[in-house]
């Protein structure tokens, strides 16, 4: 014991000498978390519209009303052709174009068809569909109006009434889906960098030799230099809980207890892996390229942005061996639906089955030598 306490001293006191390092695990996941929590959002409003009303009609003005209502849409500007508003469109300042029918009004108080057009930028899939789905709302809604007063329907309701109750993100918000799993992303992608170059940093300096003829075990030289990045991982872990619940707004319905738990044990599995790699390179360039490999498919292959069932059958098999895939399902659990590790059993396994068998491999791969 006495022997591991020194390595960790000594891990920490090579820490206090390196500043820049310092202020990367303060700052890292304070940056990334505004950037990931405020720049990825999927609630698309406030689209800029062009339009070519052609019918210049109550009912007209009524559809342009309704889809500036919506907060979907924001009218900047009224052309008078065809031409203009694929100018406009072409430009890539306004994203969606409303044409309507000439005969629209017209249409519409005969109780025919009245025709308009919704032309949007489909180059931002996102933004294209929410504008398409949210257009569509209120098409439906204005066919019901017209087809309920032609047919007598007195009742304020539909004659079908079925009602949606988003449970555990009520508001639909963006920032609730992706802050919890980003915890996930920002421990993976500052502590793999740390430990990855540990061991190679010891061997490019020399200091490696020198370990080489004292009593330390393989062992507590990994535990070594796991132990001062767990106390890391921890910090970094509760700065962005605290961002999430304070400055995101995003509760835990669950038990923070759990929740740490569950982050210990991930935090283990991204050191160990951090250390494997660091057995496996040469030199600290090697380690930091290496370390970027595993980072991008812990970010897509895990589910954090993309879901895991619309992915290619070799994809998902894929992500059944990336930790971050089963750390995600549990954050999400515990933060948004209030789950317990009974009802996450399944995931908990298998992220310590992966735990056990990423530290085991970065032990028995070390070798303690300065070859």
């Amino acid at each position: 014991m006495k022997r591991l306490l020194a390595l960790v001293r000594k891990e920490f006191l090579q820490l206090r000498r390196d500043t820049i390092t310092l202020r990367m695990i303060v700052m890292v996941p304070i940056i990334q978390t505004l950037i990931f929590g405020y720049a990825i959002n999927y609630d698309v409003k406030h689209l800029k519209t062009v339009v070519l009303d052609e019918d210049k009609s109550y009912e007209s003005r009524e559809l342009v009303a309704k889809m500036t209502a919506s907060e979907y849409f924001d009218v900047v500007k009224y052309v008078d052709s065809d031409s203009a508003l694929r100018r406009e469109i072409d430009s890539g300042y306004e994203s969606v174009g409303l044409v309507i029918d000439h005969d629209y009004g017209k249409n519409r108080r005969r109780g025919v068809p009245a025709k308009a057009l919704l032309v949007v930028n489909a180059s931002d899939t996102v933004t294209a569909s929410q504008a398409m789905g949210i257009a569509g709302g209120i098409s439906n809604q204005l066919s019901f109006r017209t087809l309920a007063a032609r047919a007598g329907w007195n009742e304020p309701g539909p004659p079908v009434d079925l009602r949606v109750r988003p449970w555990y993100n009520p508001d639909l918000r963006t920032a609730t889906f992706i802050i919890p799993g980003l915890i996930a992303i920002i421990l993976t992608f500052t502590l793999i960098q740390f430990t990855a170059m540990a061991i190679v940093r010891e061997r490019e300096r020399g200091t490696l030799e020198q370990l080489q003829v004292t009593p330390v075990t393989r062992v507590e030289l990994i535990l070594g230099k796991i132990a001062p990045f767990v106390l890391i991982g921890v910090f970094q872990l509760t700065l962005i809980i605290v961002l999430m619940l304070y400055l995101f707004q995003v509760p835990i319905a669950g038990s923070i207890v759990e929740l740490y738990l569950v982050g210990f044990m991930f935090i283990a599995a991204v050191l160990g892996l951090g250390m494997l790699l660091s057995t496996l390179a040469a030199t600290q360039m090697q380690a930091m390229q290496m370390s970027f490999f595993f980072i991008l498919p812990f970010i897509f292959l895990s589910g954090y942005v993309f879901p895991i069932d619309g992915m290619p059958a070799i994809f998902r098999y894929l992500s059944y061996v990336i930790p971050a895939k089963y750390f995600i399902e549990v954050v999400r659990g515990i933060v948004l639906r209030g789950a317990g590790m009974r009802e996450l059993w399944e995931p908990v396994a298998w992220l310590t089955f992966y735990t056990v068998v990423i530290i085991g491999l970065a032990v028995a791969r070390f070798r303690k030598t300065a070859a």
